[in-house]
């Protein structure tokens, strides 16, 4: 199910604009913020050197895969090949950022699923509209349904599924695209203005259809399918 994003108000505009993220990085961020994570944690993607976990209630363990050793995963392995670890381990699972770089995402899905409990719950962030980037390599952009179809293929309930359009209006969602083409003072106090035209001219109006359609990335929170 596709749910709404986020109001727009002048509370969230005073805490988005203020940082020096790109919106997307600050939208992600926002919306993780205080996510609790419970029993033993895998985080795909992740590693001891993330800037993320400082945001989350961990309530357990955290582990790690990554085929980076620079970023001291528990797991050195490439995800798009089976994971080396056990059947479900896991109670709850996050990927970060992480999906769009793997060619073989839909393996990657299946062994996510695996290695998680029955009832396990996943926690994944991945972008739509976002400039390509290499780690190495940069993949995907799926839509919202394309992850609903994937997920459910991969082992999850599709009852379950939950995804979030990460968005700030029509206009942010613009501006984003071309917001690395500016020096970071400009980008920054650009980011301020735009965010802020979002809040006064579409203030009370809800989600815009523009959220939706494009969206700068997406929440996603699934559950595995118990048997």
């Amino acid at each position: 199910m596709i749910i709404s994003p986020r109001r727009r108000t002048l509370a969230r505009w005073r805490k988005l604009s203020g940082t020096q993220f790109s919106l997307l990085r600050s939208l992600e961020y926002e919306r993780i913020e205080g996510l609790s994570l419970h029993g033993l944690v895998l985080d795909v993607g992740g590693g001891v050197r993330n800037s993320y976990v400082r945001l989350l209630r961990i309530e357990g363990t955290l582990e790690s895969v990554n085929i980076d050793p620079t970023m001291e995963p528990t797991y050195l392995a490439d995800l798009n090949l089976p994971l080396p670890i056990i059947s479900g381990r896991y109670d709850t699972l996050i990927s970060f950022n992480t999906l769009e770089h793997i060619a073989n995402d839909r393996l990657a899905l299946s062994e996510m699923s695996r290695v998680l409990k029955p009832n396990g719950v996943a926690h994944i962030i991945v972008p739509f509209l976002y400039r390509v980037h290499g780690s190495p390599y940069d993949f995907h952009r799926h839509t919202a349904k394309a992850w609903e179809e994937m997920l459910t293929e991969a082992g999850f309930v599709a009852d379950s599924i939950e995804i979030e359009p990460l968005a700030f209006g029509g206009l942010a969602s613009g501006w984003a695209l071309t917001e690395f083409m500016f020096p970071r003072p400009l980008r920054w106090a650009m980011k301020k203005i735009v965010m802020l035209a979002c809040v006064l001219t579409e203030k009370g109006q809800g989600a815009s259809q523009a959220e939706f359609n494009v969206p700068l990335g997406y929440y996603i929170k699934a559950s595995k399918n118990c048997q």
